[in-house]
């Protein structure tokens, strides 16, 4: 394993005074497919082609619908929340390269760069629940107000109750499903690097 070959790299830099090989070292970081980075970086690439084939998709069917304020919603929601992916997922790649540089101290700069895309991470699973919460209340009252044409009455208790059993239930679910996405993708990886650090800590 990589990471086991980069703790016997910096443990050995640590008992001479020889610093570490720097092209041993980029070998080791940069040009394996089977470490928890190079997985990182690749699951960020098929997250970006998968948004970039369903945005298109999604913007495609869209322009065929007849004009109405769910596809004005459409419109401005779907470029709006690809932008802001697209520069998480720059900013995320780009913590991955960092975590590439021979040029640092393998501990600190790892360990400096894992902490950042943990909490990147966390931060995309909080805006992926809220922006569900979001969307299904935008969504609901446009739905609501245009079932009910001209004369909007206010729902009845039953309506909201049912409502927001919905929308608790489509919540949880993306929660966990969230969640495991999320560990799949880069959590199990990040639970690995950190596993090194502390063990190379604990040398």
């Amino acid at each position: 394993m990589e990471l086991d070959k980069l703790k016997e790299l910096w443990m050995d830099s640590n008992k001479s005074s020889i610093p570490i090989d720097e092209d041993k070292l980029r070998q080791i970081l940069s040009t394996s497919s089977n470490g928890p980075i190079a997985k990182m970086k690749r699951n960020l690439k098929l997250e970006v082609i998968s948004l970039i084939i369903v945005y298109g998709l999604l913007l495609w069917a869209t322009s065929n619908e007849d004009y109405s304020i769910f596809t004005t919603f459409d419109y401005v929601l779907l470029p709006v929340t690809g932008m802001l992916f697209l520069i998480y997922a720059s900013i995320k790649y780009k913590q991955l390269k960092n975590m590439e540089c021979v040029s640092c101290e393998v501990k600190s700069n790892l360990t400096l760069q894992v902490k950042s895309l943990e909490k990147l991470v966390k931060l995309y699973f909080l805006a992926g629940n809220i922006s569900v919460i979001f969307v299904y209340l935008i969504a609901g009252a446009i739905g609501y107000v245009g079932t009910e044409g001209e004369r909007v009455a206010f729902p009845s208790t039953m309506e909201i109750l049912i409502f927001l059993s919905i929308g608790t239930l489509l919540v949880v679910i993306n929660y966990f499903l969230g969640r495991w996405y999320l560990f799949t993708l880069y959590g199990k990886h990040i639970k690995k690097l950190k596993t090194i650090i502390y063990e190379m800590d604990e040398k």
